[in-house]
This record gives C-alpha cells, structure tokens and sequence, in this order.
C-alpha cells in the first residue's frame, strides 16, 4: 500500500481555489485525492523539466501544480481556464 501525503497548499494557491466555482472545486478535489495516494499518478510539469517533483494537474476547468515532498504534496499554483 502506498504512502497517503496529504495536500498542504500556498496561500495564493488556496486563494484561487477558494475563488473558483463549485463544480471546479470538486474536480479538484477528486484530482487531488488520487495524487495524495499516488503522487506521481499526474504527469511532471515540465517534460524537459530536471526536477521529477514537480507536477501538473489538468481538469477540464482548471490546472494545479505540486511539488512531491518527503510525506506530503505542495500545492503551489492553481488557474482557473
């Protein structure tokens, strides 16, 4: 069984999050509860990226970045589309 690393978030990422509406929200939410499971369960941000910490949740409304550290993930950037 994997590792749980729950979400921990920037103030400005959990600005914008809190900004955007409901059903994106829960998007989110879903997205980000599989990646506390499985951390690298989302693709890296950057593909020529050096750091493999570093990645991106896309949704239909909205893409999050995460870096993977030891025991949790941080959410560093959130945008609504």
């Amino acid at each position: 069984m994997s590792e749980h690393h729950p979400a921990k978030f920037s103030s400005d990422a959990g600005r914008a999050i809190r900004a955007m509406p409901p059903h994106v929200r829960e998007q989110l939410r879903n997205a980000l509860e599989k990646a506390e499971t499985d951390p690298h369960s989302w693709p890296q941000a950057d593909r020529y990226d050096a750091d493999p910490t570093v990645r991106v949740v896309t949704t239909a409304d909205a893409i999050v970045h995460y870096a993977v550290l030891p025991g949790r993930l941080w959410v560093f950037a959130a945008l609504e589309l």
